[in-house]
């Protein structure tokens, strides 16, 4: 198994709070990650409920089903927590009673709970967002050396456990990934109305990661209006496939201002959802890949550090861009991102202009270790 670095966040947060929410996408390791700190066949002490499978989710439909849990195990584990329409009542429950040492929830999307609760949830820290694997916790697992010779291998099925571990399988089981844990998952929700529509906006974002996107347009090519549209992204963003950056602007002359940028979190998913697996050498879309994937690793190490930073794009009519800007509250920082590193990095003019006490790094094949630390 591949440690992962959140497992002492993790034991570390649990032994300050009676609550801890892990939210991530299906298959990213949520459950692996709490069988590295707990013996799920500790039955006196431990109770895991298992929401994904259908026969336990029917036998759990009202909280009295809970209460013997509540009052004689130590530590509940609810898997899949989302699906409970009495979620908030739990919580309530489990942090009332004095037997319960720890409840955790593991989502796939963000539960419907009250403002008031999600708030104090993420002022203290108690929700863990869980992402697929990354290229530090990889390349720790199988040598510097050899990760950063699998990188074009990431580039096409990207860093999900089980398509990482089995790499002779990479492709079916990123197309496993995406009818179970994606579409499957959100139609059987419905939270999207039909499969169709929801391959067809996934489809769209993939071809189009990193160019600008428009709302309407992507609302006329599936057809449906494009509030809608903006609905399904966002949703998206939550279920965390996907990065919806915004543009930067300072009112300035030209400047793109209300537009957004799309990157998803995963490589291989974007790839498996326009079935797209040719050899790395072969593709015309290795940059955007590039762009994707170090991107996608920046949002990472940023989350998994606790880096407080807002990121946007920077982009203007003249299609002068800037592919990242992350800003705290001191000042901002600006990136441009090429794979060949033998590419010399140009700072379009109107920034230079815009933006004069602005540090512009440009991020390639040979730099970007150190950015994704």
């Amino acid at each position: 198994m591949i440690q992962r670095k959140l497992i002492e966040e993790i034991q570390q947060k649990l032994s300050n709070t009676k609550i801890l929410v892990l939210r991530g996408p299906k298959f990213s390791g949520k459950e692996t990650l709490l069988q590295s700190c707990f013996n799920f066949q500790n039955h006196e002490v431990i109770q895991f409920v298992d929401l994904s499978d259908k026969k336990t989710k029917k036998n759990f439909q009202v909280i009295e089903q809970f209460a013997s849990y509540i009052a004689t195990k130590k530590v509940l584990i609810v898997k899949e927590a989302q699906h409970l329409n009495f979620l908030q009542n739990l919580i309530d429950q489990c942090l009332e009673t004095d037997n319960l040492d720890a409840l955790i929830l593991t989502c796939s999307f963000e539960p419907p709970l009250q403002e008031e609760l999600w708030d104090a949830i993420r002022l203290n820290g108690f929700e863990i967002i869980i992402s697929p694997l990354s290229y530090t916790e990889s390349a720790k697992h199988f040598g510097l050396t050899k990760e950063d010779q699998a990188i074009e291998q990431r580039l096409i099925f990207g860093y999900y456990p089980e398509v990482v571990m089995h790499p002779e399988k990479a492709e079916s089981l990123v197309l496993e990934i995406i009818e179970k844990a994606i579409v499957s998952n959100f139609t059987s929700n419905e939270r999207i109305n039909k499969k169709e529509q929801l391959l067809k906006i996934l489809r769209y974002l993939s071809w189009n990661i990193g160019k600008v996107i428009s709302f309407n347009e992507l609302g006329k090519h599936v057809g449906i209006d494009n509030e809608t549209a903006e609905r399904y992204v966002k949703l998206f963003e939550k279920a965390q496939l996907l990065f919806l950056l915004p543009s930067y602007s300072s009112d300035f002359r030209y400047e793109l201002k209300k537009s957004h940028v799309v990157y998803f979190a995963d490589n291989g998913i974007r790839n498996g959802l326009i079935r797209s697996f040719q050899d790395f050498d072969f593709r015309i879309d290795q940059e955007m890949l590039w762009k994707n994937w170090v991107i996608a690793e920046r949002m990472k190490s940023n989350s998994q550090n606790k880096k407080l930073l807002e990121s946007y794009f920077w982009n203007t009519h003249t299609k002068q861009e800037i592919d990242l800007i992350e800003k705290d509250d001191k000042e901002i920082t600006a990136f441009k991102i090429y794979w060949d590193k033998k590419q010399k990095m140009k700072v379009p003019s109107l920034f230079s202009n815009y933006y004069p006490n602005c540090k512009v790094s440009g991020i390639n094949r040979s730099t970007f270790w150190n950015f994704i630390q």
